[in-house]
């Protein structure tokens, strides 16, 4: 964390005009008065500069006063892993993921309101192909007020209280393939990281919190693309309880064909999808974890006929996530696992939709605040099997 001064320079400066002189005699006495108004108005105009600059003087010393009183913090990850991808059938994948990013954000004592808090944050650097990556503002970035007897209100972009559930826990480690975006529900079934969205988020209640949501979907040009969304939570000693639930409208729709792009067909949801999980930690290291997803779109406005016979009018499909963990010393091992149902057309089963992935992670801590990982994990796709091996360093600051 570090203060930062906003340095003021302040320019005082007194216009002090010359005097009207007279030219001739028979004017000396016009020339006096025009003499007397003037300086006259010189001096009041000079008390007048003086004045201002007092203020400014005062004001700047208030302003670098109150910027110390202003931390501004900071922060962000360092992030880098390499890994290596195998599919069936085709030739192994090696990469390097680059996951870091950077952000700011603060707090202000308002003199005649709540304290105002506010975050700016960029996004990965992330690959090179990507559009977006990098990009500043394009995660958690918001303003709002918080006070301890009612909690935290904010504006702006930032994920859902139903996906803070689905992220974390249940989506480590690199279980995401499956509990977090490999969902077939056409268009998907809840929104992550959202702009134009408005938040409350309540103190904590003898270890009982809620977090609610509203905001627009994503076609916010139609009226009735929105969304609204809630978390509850309760923490008693070892235990942990979750539960999320989104509804959203007039969600847009783009329909991929089998290569992965769109070709103009378009349709609306209205979806649901409602999260229960679980935690327990205990004392000696020992954690497990467990989590049950269930989600639906009904659809309408399709651009074609045929595209209501492909999709349908209705989508279902669950999905949970298990885990274990181990803490001792400076390691922790973890292993999850996690799995899609076959996707569900009109109550029809979809063959070959089903996912599942198992992953089992190491982490060593080399410092408060950083540790290198090796992760190996198979997943089932689509009814394609995958390989993967990661290793990672991560530094968060």
């Amino acid at each position: 964390m570090f203060k930062k001064k906003l340095l003021i320079t302040s320019i005082l400066a007194s216009v002090i005009a010359s005097p009207v002189l007279a030219k001739e005699d028979k004017e000396g006495k016009k020339g006096d008065d025009i003499y007397s108004v003037q300086h006259d108005t010189q001096v009041k105009d000079s008390k007048k500069n003086d004045d201002i600059g007092i203020y400014a003087v005062e004001h700047k010393e208030d302003v670098e006063q109150t910027r110390e009183d202003e931390p501004i913090e900071l922060y962000g990850q360092v992030a880098i892993s390499l890994f290596s991808l195998g599919e069936d059938g085709k030739d192994t994948v090696n990469r390097i993921e680059n996951e870091s990013r950077i952000g700011f954000r603060g707090e202000k004592e308002m003199a005649r309101a709540p304290k105002l808090v506010w975050q700016i944050e960029g996004n990965n650097v992330g690959w090179s192909d990507n559009e977006g990556d990098g990009q500043f503002g394009l995660r958690d970035t918001y303003a709002g007020f918080t006070d301890e007897k009612w909690g935290l209100i904010k504006f702006g972009r930032f994920t859902t209280p139903l996906y803070d559930i689905v992220d974390w826990p249940y989506s480590n480690p690199g279980l995401g393939n499956v509990f977090d975006w490999g969902a077939d529900i056409e268009g998907g079934a809840n929104y992550d990281r959202q702009s134009d969205q408005i938040s409350w988020e309540s103190p904590v209640w003898s270890g009982f919190s809620v977090v609610t949501a509203i905001g627009r979907g994503n076609n916010p040009n139609d009226s009735d693309s929105n969304f609204v969304g809630g978390s509850a939570h309760y923490t008693q000693g070892p235990l942990k309880l979750h539960l999320g639930y989104e509804y959203g409208t007039g969600r847009l729709v783009n329909v991929e064909d089998t290569s992965g792009e769109t070709d103009g067909k378009t349709a609306q949801s209205e979806y649901t999808t409602y999260i229960a999980g679980y935690e327990l930690n205990f004392k000696n290291g020992i954690g497990l974890f467990g989590a049950y997803k269930v989600m639906t779109a009904e659809y309408s406005d399709y651009s074609s006929e045929s595209l209501e016979s492909e999709i349908g009018s209705v989508q279902d499909q669950t999905a949970y996530s298990v885990g274990a963990l181990y803490s001792t010393g400076y390691w922790q091992f973890k292993i999850g696992y996690a799995a899609n149902s076959d996707l569900e057309i009109d109550s029809v089963k979809v063959a070959d939709t089903a996912d599942n992935v198992i992953s089992g992670q190491a982490m060593y801590f080399i410092d408060d605040d950083a540790l290198i990982y090796l992760r190996l994990k198979a997943m089932e796709l689509d009814s394609v099997d995958y390989t993967e091996a990661r290793l990672g360093l991560e530094y968060y600051f």
